[in-house]
């Protein structure tokens, strides 16, 4: 569950509840505020990153447990990026991987090593208002930075 408190610090409620369901639970371990409101959950334990709305009713999930591409094995991060990108870091396959706001994968970045671009163990991420990305890498003792580039379309 996640605990929902108003402005001054006063209980609000409960968001969420456990369980494998849509609007439910496993093991929630890191979570984002992505620009129109709703929350992004890692829902570690059900191998997925669930939005839910700012009340705690589904808007929907990404992923699933499994080892291909848009699959899980261990979701520890989420981020929004300013375009309503969903980026998850997946701690077992090293790498980020980057949803458009309809669910679509993108891409994925990063791949197992101690090189640029490469990672060991990720567990977090944070986007700032510039387009940085920056990834906890944990096992490598660093951060790797990324930087978002939005399309260009010519006039």
């Amino acid at each position: 569950r996640i605990a929902a408190f108003e402005a001054g610090g006063r209980f609000k409620g409960w968001i969420a509840r456990p369980g494998g369901g849509p609007g439910e639970l496993h093991f929630p371990t890191y979570i984002t505020l992505g620009a129109g409101g709703d929350l992004y959950v890692t829902d570690s334990l059900n191998f997925r990153v669930q939005a839910l709305g700012p009340d705690g009713e589904p808007r929907g999930a990404l992923g699933a447990l499994g080892d291909g591409p848009g699959a899980f094995s261990k979701p520890k991060g989420v981020a929004v990026d300013a375009d309503g990108h969903v980026y998850v870091v997946d701690s077992l396959f090293d790498n980020v991987q980057v949803f458009d706001p309809g669910g679509q994968l993108l891409l994925a970045l990063g791949q197992t090593g101690n090189g640029p671009a490469q990672m060991y163990l990720p567990q977090g991420i944070a986007i700032d208002a510039r387009g940085f990305i920056y990834v906890a890498d944990v096992y490598n003792g660093r951060i790797q930075v990324f930087q978002y580039l939005p399309e260009v379309v010519a006039p």
